[in-house]
């Protein structure tokens, strides 16, 4: 099951008469954005998803996007319209192509105030910073493992700031550019920032948070001479004088208040199994680790079996082969070995009375499995 995040647009009326023009005027003409979603659907409404032609010439960029993703009645959608009667309409009508098509399907338009374009300064204060939020919301609801983010659809400048919050919480990213038929994948890069740069400034976002905004001459006050071009970028004006966190601002603070990010690191023995264990079929240990590693959420779930020494093993899921023998130190996720379930099973054997597994690994970590060296360094 898996919750795709999506901008959405108005490409799903890209089949109604050019005449007279699709706008907030014709949604309100022809009985509102309800009635308007069913005019709307009734021109796609027989394009099947299956169909190479109608994908480009007939459905909405999310629909065809969705389609190349192997959406299925077990996942969940969520369709982020702007605050306009046209583009609700659009969401509407594609949130009724999908609940008809797969007949059990979750599917949700939530509506971004701000998120229009006649006001480039409303959309720039409020429209950016409101969809980031309620996507942060989704994540936090369903787990970043579980979401796929999607800006196909809808504002084109939506796009790098759905790339950063999927490069920060982990989550994938994929979409088709313009009039491909191609899926593009966006990896999850991981991306740090320094947090030393802003901690002298703490107490300011703490004020912001808390206060919405603050005046331009607190915030001069604080701001360290040295890092001001740099750490501009976290504010805007949203009103004269009156200073609040950007959408980027507001991304660093989330990420600020969570707690740090554990940095996954492969003892000698481990880089081998991670060479054995990525040819089987399914697993995807690169993956799974960096998940675990962003998140505690993640993290705790994945606990399988406790070993003294700070040992545990992790496992990815009910029906996966591959395990993960790892402890926590320094803020590092240590992992000792990755073995498939046939191996694993003989180790809990083996991890009984004074002389275990676990007690040797401790004793012996310097000579067979140090040095742990960043994972990121063996991705490529």
């Amino acid at each position: 099951m898996t919750t795709y995040l999506c901008t959405s647009g108005t490409s799903a009326a890209k089949k109604l008469p050019r005449e007279p023009r699709f706008n907030a005027d014709w949604v309100n003409a022809h009985g509102g954005i309800n009635d308007a979603a069913k005019l709307i659907y009734a021109t796609f409404e027989m394009a099947s998803m299956n169909d190479e032609t109608a994908l480009i010439k007939d459905l909405s960029a999310e629909l065809h996007s969705l389609a190349r993703m192997k959406v299925n009645a077990r996942d969940t959608v969520v369709l982020f319209s702007s605050d306009t009667p046209d583009g609700q309409a659009c969401a509407e009508s594609t949130k009724l192509y999908l609940e008809r098509a797969y007949p059990g399907i979750i599917c949700r338009v939530t509506i971004i105030s701000g998120l229009q374009v006649k006001d480039a300064r409303l959309f720039r204060t409020e429209g950016v910073l409101n969809f980031t939020k309620a996507v942060l919301h989704e994540i936090e609801s369903y787990g970043a493992a579980n979401c796929v983010l999607n800006p196909t659809g809808g504002f084109k400048s939506l796009v790098p700031y759905t790339v950063l919050i999927g490069m920060l919480k982990g989550v994938q990213a994929k979409y088709i550019f313009e009039q491909s038929t191609a899926l593009i994948s966006l990896p999850m890069m991981p991306i740090e920032f320094a947090r030393s740069r802003l901690e002298p400034i703490r107490p300011l976002l703490e004020r912001i948070y808390s206060e919405t905004a603050i005046s331009r001459a607190a915030l001069d006050a604080v701001m360290p001479f040295d890092d001001r071009a740099a750490l501009e970028p976290l504010f805007e004006e949203i009103e004269p004088g009156q200073m609040s966190f950007s959408p980027v601002g507001f991304l660093i603070w989330e990420e600020l208040e969570r707690p740090t990010a554990l940095v996954p690191f492969l003892s000698r023995r481990a880089f081998d199994d991670l060479l054995k264990i990525r040819t089987v079929e399914g697993c995807k240990p690169i993956e799974y680790l960096l998940r675990v590693s962003r998140s505690s959420e993640q993290l705790k779930n994945g606990k399988h079996e406790n070993w003294n020494h700070g040992l545990f093993w992790l496992k990815p899921g009910q029906h996966t082969r591959d395990r993960y023998l790892a402890s926590i130190e320094h803020g590092r996720l240590l992992v000792w070995r990755i073995v498939d379930h046939d191996e694993y099973d003989n180790l809990l054997d083996l991890n009984r009375g004074s002389n275990s597994v676990a007690t040797r690994l401790i004793a012996d970590r310097r000579a067979q499995y140090e040095p742990f060296v960043r994972m990121e360094l063996y991705e490529s």
